[in-house]
């Protein structure tokens, strides 16, 4: 979904756009050309796959060439190929990088985004401005009604975990990815330490298929099981793609939140 807003001195007012797609699959872009050229444009763009990204950039030039003076901010929540962001084998293309050039040759005044999987993405765009994760992440809380513990669901999650729990003062649980040192492929899920006496929210990125949190789910019930206790546990991603729907992870926690729904699924509460 991509929405266009000129920028007035009151607020935002919606500028229509049009987009079709031909029989061989080219994308065209037509919008609303005003007599009146606007203080600003924004450019809200929800990309789910690559053919709204060559939407998103024919939306861009149209708008250019409507409103050749305006600025155009872009908010663009999920970074696409943000995970891509490091070539592990000889041949491979960074995808992180190719994107990104993609959003820096279009000039756009700004670009809005929220919690962008690592520091690459945000060192790889020009006039980035990242959202501050602290208010979704209270509004999580406040929905759950009571003190929580949150859980780092990997060591890539440590940091920023560690920085959200600083921000209300709460208590880290760290998990872990168990490999076979042999093959290097994941076995299992590890829960280092012991749980506190407080319902769990595990908080993430990015919540694809959701396999990492399945298993993270059934770790933590192991380790409760072992310490005789039973807390609710809690899912908050940022970006909720959930591919694979919500019925498997709704099997291990009490509820699942996320700021992005890609789903229309109202058992996801978003925040």
């Amino acid at each position: 979904m991509i929405d266009v807003s000129v920028v007035t001195e009151t607020g935002y007012r919606k500028l229509d756009v049009k987009t079709l797609t031909f029989p061989g699959g080219e994308i065209h872009a037509t919008v609303q050309a005003d007599a009146v050229a606007p203080r600003g444009l924004l450019i809200s763009a929800g990309l789910k796959s690559s053919a709204d990204v060559m939407a998103l950039i024919m939306i861009t030039d149209a708008l250019r060439r409507a409103y050749p003076a305006a600025g155009i901010i872009l908010d663009m929540p999920y970074v696409p190929y943000a995970r891509q962001d490091r070539v592990a084998n000889r041949g491979e293309s960074l995808s992180a990088k190719v994107f990104c050039d993609l959003i820096n040759a279009q000039k756009y005044s700004r670009v809005l985004i929220e919690d962008p999987h690592s520091d690459v993405v945000p060192a790889l765009l020009e006039r980035v401005q990242i959202a501050d994760p602290v208010l979704p992440l209270s509004a999580v809380i406040d929905r759950i009604g009571t003190k929580v513990a949150l859980v780092a669901p990997d060591a890539g999650a440590r940091k920023r975990v560690l920085k959200l729990a600083s921000a209300f003062d709460l208590e880290v649980v760290f998990a872990d990815k168990v490999r076979d040192t042999r093959t290097g492929q994941i076995t299992g899920t590890e829960v280092l330490g012991d749980l506190p006496e407080l319902p769990l929210l595990v908080v993430d990125d990015i919540c694809d298929g959701g396999r990492t949190f399945i298993e993270l789910a059934s770790a933590i019930k192991a380790k409760q099981d072992t310490q005789g206790t039973r807390h609710q546990l809690f899912l908050y991603v940022t970006h909720g793609i959930f591919s694979k729907g919500l019925d498997v992870l709704l099997e291990g926690y009490a509820q699942v939140f996320t700021r992005n729904n890609w789903i229309s699924d109202d058992r996801c509460t978003v925040v």
